[in-house]
């Protein structure tokens, strides 16, 4: 008898009970997300063009450590707090290391940078019956955020200028290269007066950009606007947009070169011809305007030859 019960209660013990439920695993109950949308939630875009990063939430009190610049993806630590200005401030990591707080309404978590290329309408929500005329322009950056919201994607751009949603995410481009190139685009066009044709000059000289199709947007910006009165036409500097930055060249018909980089100086040098190509020695420190024109001088030597050229009459022409 003894010995049945124990068999009984064996077999018991080893059948498996159908109405059992493991324990859920709760190490893994983010899976719900995807790792790419966990990277991108981990990540702040700086929208505007000069933001300063301090040791403490808020002003009073708070440090200033450095500054972070438009376009610049930092890490999101997960930290947010109100400061004594009732605004509330996210905890960041640069690249470099350096940790501190920001103003949030500042930056954009999550979602990937993109610049636009041509026209996209904008809705104030996924709908195509929120449309009130605002668009998307060429060069408009912007986040991108990956929505599941039937093939509309919500946007915001920089300085939060412009919100809402666009259908898909076409003529908007988030290859690295054009990327970069719209980032240091809008560095340039937050500047003024001589800063921002030096900044425009740069991307037009930097060898890199030479193949990225946003770039004749960057000459209108700098050269002028094709179709107007003032305009200085793309097309004539074909013969002279792989001309190293040291060179320039000659695009009016006939220039003299003068011995000063001035209009008061009397004396020509000698003078050059449109398609010429000189190279540059020095450039004038400031701008000046000429006939209502405002460049700056270069000094170049042409065929042994050396004297000053207005800017306005060459390829390096800033408007």
């Amino acid at each position: 008898m003894i010995y049945f019960l124990l068999v009984l209660g064996y077999g018991c013990n080893s059948t498996p009970n159908k109405n059992f439920e493991p324990e859920a695993d709760t190490s893994t109950s983010d899976e719900a997300k995807t790792s790419e949308e966990f990277i991108a939630e981990s990540y702040a875009t700086c929208l505007w063009p000069k933001v300063g990063l301090r040791d403490n939430p808020g002003r009073k009190d708070a440090k200033y450590i450095t500054t972070i610049y438009f376009g610049e993806k930092v890490e999101f630590l997960d930290e947010k707090q109100v400061a004594d200005d009732e605004k509330e401030y996210i905890k960041i990591k640069l690249s470099d290391g350096n940790e501190g707080w920001v103003y949030e309404h500042l930056f954009a978590i999550g979602g990937n940078l993109g610049i636009v290329n041509g026209q996209k309408e904008l809705y104030k929500r996924p709908d195509i019956m929120t449309y009130v005329g605002e668009k998307l322009e060429p060069m408009d950056m912007v986040v991108i955020f990956d929505g599941n919201q039937d093939g509309w994607n919500e946007v915001v751009s920089l300085k939060k200028e412009k919100k809402g949603w666009v259908q898909g995410g076409a003529n908007i481009i988030q290859n690295e290269l054009d990327v970069k190139l719209g980032i240091l685009y809008w560095r340039a066009m937050e500047e003024g007066g001589e800063k921002k044709f030096e900044l425009l000059e740069n991307i037009m000289d930097n060898p890199n950009f030479k193949k990225s199709k946003l770039i004749e947007e960057v000459s209108k910006a700098l050269y002028g606007n094709p179709g107007s009165e003032e305009a200085f036409y793309i097309d004539e500097l074909d013969q002279f947009q792989n001309l190293a930055s040291n060179k320039l060249g000659i695009t009016s018909k006939t220039v003299n070169i003068m011995d000063r980089p001035t209009t008061s100086s009397e004396e020509v040098l000698f003078q050059v011809n449109k398609g010429d190509i000189c190279d540059i020695i020095e450039q004038s420190s400031s701008l000046e305007e000429v006939n209502g024109n405002t460049d700056r001088w270069y000094k170049i030597n042409f065929n042994g030859k050396v004297g000053w050229v207005f800017g306005h009459h060459t390829s390096k022409r800033r408007n």
